[in-house]
């Protein structure tokens, strides 16, 4: 069975399928107005180095996911704090009592999936936020090799997906977590045992390779 990710990260024997292009929007902010800068996705890092407005490398960082940190550390942030897991949920929980009061900055998506600014805003966080990119349905053409195995990101890859194409009755269907999951319902998926794209294409090649399990 192929494997196919809905990703542009790079996997040997792994095939991507893209089906969404990324449109930043033009935004300018003053970062010394605020304590802290809250990042949920690689996007956001990239959509503030696209704006070119002046950078406070003291900011302090609370990334969720070691990519988002990653990217935020090579642009020159140097105090970056990530959760336990890659979830907004998680970021919130482990640190909400050092954000409470605090003045924060939440550079996001069009659309989220998580409540993470309400729960913010619930803990008297002065939160503001900035639309700073969009996930644009790209339909794709390619023909698929099915039943295959797939792997969703994200919930806007699992419905970008059903946009486009079918699922076949022997597909297996592999979710990152349970907000990518909550975007298959109706059909049958699988969760790998971590948040990560990793885990996700290394439960895929058990599937695809069943005599390599222990």
């Amino acid at each position: 069975m192929k494997i196919y990710l809905l990703n542009e990260t790079k996997f040997e024997g792994v095939e991507n399928l893209i089906l969404n292009e990324v449109k930043f929007f033009d935004f300018n902010v003053n970062l010394e107005d605020f304590d802290a800068l809250i990042l949920t996705s690689k996007n956001a890092v990239k959509a503030l180095e696209k704006a070119k407005i002046k950078l406070d490398f003291d900011l302090k960082i609370y990334a969720v996911g070691e990519k988002t940190a990653k990217k935020a550390q090579q642009l020159g942030f140097k105090h970056i704090k990530i959760p336990s897991k890659a979830y907004g949920k998680t970021l919130f929980e482990e640190f909400k009592e050092e954000l409470k009061g605090q003045k924060c900055l939440y550079l996001r998506a069009k659309n989220i999936a998580s409540n993470l600014n309400e729960d913010l805003r619930d803990n008297a966080v002065d939160l503001k936020e900035i639309i700073v990119y969009e996930n644009v349905f790209k339909p794709c053409k390619i023909a698929l090799c099915q039943p295959a195995i797939f792997i969703f990101t994200s919930p806007l890859s699992a419905l970008n997906f059903l946009k486009n194409y079918h699922p076949h009755p022997k597909d297996k269907l592999i979710a990152l977590g349970q907000s990518t999951a909550k975007a298959l319902k109706g059909f049958d998926y699988h969760l790998a045992k971590e948040p990560s794209i990793k885990a996700c294409v290394d439960l895929a090649r058990l599937y695809k390779n069943p005599l390599q399990q222990d």
